[in-house]
């Protein structure tokens, strides 16, 4: 609830992770791989069991790597709904770690991993994106959504990535507190914003929910 006058405008905004991509779990922030068939379905199954209770979007929002526009392409032209694809929207970018599978990295990078866990925010893996300026652009991203979407309910197709840098932003949730959050593919997240004299204020209405 917001904490003040009555707010003036509020936006419902759906969170949903991509659905597994072709050639299962790795650090992929720029490796741009496509949806794989059980990707498809998951995603296809939760946007469907959020229909099935009666959710209505007034738009779409997608990052631009296609494991999650492909899809977001296919709900927008369903629903009939707008689609924006904002580029800020995109993955992490993980350096020297893309394209590797968990088990590659932490034998190649264990200390650094290690580190990560503990404080993203203050280690980059070598050519990766700073966390912080990470931080920034997922923030840039919500500034934006906010006034354009105003009274509206919106589904954002993006990453795991984001969906724990969103809770960093809106939340106030420290870096290392978002990786302790379990983003499945294809859950999705819904927060609440109330905007008031320029300012918003969030509340988490569930998390990982219609997950297949």
């Amino acid at each position: 609830m917001f904490a003040g006058n009555k707010p003036d405008v509020t936006v419902t905004l759906d969170w949903i992770r991509h659905g597994e991509p072709e050639g299962g779990v790795k650090y992929r922030g720029t490796v741009d791989d496509p949806l794989s068939a059980t990707g498809w379905q998951q995603m296809r199954a939760s946007v469907g069991k959020a229909l099935q209770t009666g959710v209505r979007w007034d738009a779409v929002i997608s990052s631009p790597m296609q494991r999650c526009l492909a899809f977001a392409t296919e709900v927008a032209t369903q629903q009939k709904l707008p689609l924006t694809v904002l580029p800020d929207l995109r993955e992490l970018c993980f350096g020297e770690l893309e394209g590797m599978t968990p088990k590659q990295a932490w034998s190649q990078y264990p200390e650094l991993l290690g580190a990560l866990w503990q404080a993203p925010e203050l280690h980059t893996p070598p050519g990766g994106e700073p966390f912080t300026d990470f931080l920034r652009r997922v923030q840039a991203c919500i500034d934006e959504l906010l006034p354009r979407h105003a009274n509206q309910h919106i589904l954002i197709v993006a990453h795991g990535g984001i969906i724990r840098a969103m809770l960093t932003c809106c939340l106030g949730f420290t870096p290392r507190d978002t990786f302790k959050v379990d983003v499945p593919y294809a859950g999705m997240t819904r927060t609440k914003a109330w905007l008031h004299d320029g300012k918003a204020e969030f509340s988490l209405q569930f998390i990982n929910g219609f997950v297949p």
